[in-house]
């Protein structure tokens, strides 16, 4: 095991880890309307899907799918359309209130409006899906990750160290970002919640749009 392309391999996940990409977006969004538990679950379905694309690039899978434009396109259109999706439903909310305030300055003092548990497999699921619909992560496994991996060595090893690295770095990013902003929605107003829910919502729809207009490298 080369330690120094380890210690590369962390520091280039942590960083990537750090920036608010779709799954850091759903996290936020189900902190503050469902709570701080429920957007762990979502969380641990995000992890899974790295899991699966650790197995998938050790497998030599992913390369297959990022070397096939069909299947890369596929991909790419069907992660597009879902983002887009996801955004949308967190702007609805907002474009909802806004239709149904009367002007009263008691809207803006209400506490905020927690949407009906959803169940977790559901939860899981989002976050399982959110992160497969990017193709940028299978991109990143198959791109980047060889990058680290001494093909001399035991690959099977070295896919398992840095899947451990990967969950230790991004589920504490993940957790430290779920937690500040359920306690965040503890303290604002429903108006500014919406708002933060519509933005987020609306980076996904310009992620989304940004995936589909991308043309395969």
């Amino acid at each position: 095991m080369d330690w120094s392309s380890v210690a590369a391999f962390a520091a280039t996940e942590f960083l990537l880890c750090l920036s608010p990409g779709p799954a850091v977006l759903l996290v936020v969004g189900l902190s503050m309307r469902q709570g701080f538990w429920r957007s762990q679950v979502a969380a641990a379905g995000i992890l899974a899907t790295n899991a699966l694309y650790f197995a998938l690039s050790a497998a030599g899978v992913a390369s297959l799918i990022l070397m096939s434009a069909t299947l890369f396109n596929v991909v790419k259109i069907v992660g597009a359309v879902y983002l887009a999706y996801l955004g949308i439903k967190m702007i609805a909310p907002l474009l909802s209130r806004r239709k149904g305030e009367g002007g009263s300055a008691l809207a803006d003092a209400a506490n905020l409006k927690r949407v009906a548990p959803e169940a977790p497999f559901r939860l899981f699921f989002r976050g399982f899906s959110v992160q497969a619909a990017n193709p940028k992560n299978l991109a990143f496994f198959v791109a980047i990750l060889p990058q680290f991996v001494n093909p001399a060595g035991d690959v099977a090893m070295q896919m398992l160290v840095f899947g451990g690295i990967s969950v230790l770095l991004e589920l504490p990013i993940l957790i430290i970002y779920a937690l500040a902003f359920s306690a965040l929605a503890r303290v604002v107003t429903e108006r500014v919640v919406a708002w933060l829910e519509a933005s987020a919502g609306g980076i996904l729809v310009m992620l989304g749009a940004a995936l589909a207009l991308q043309k395969k490298a």
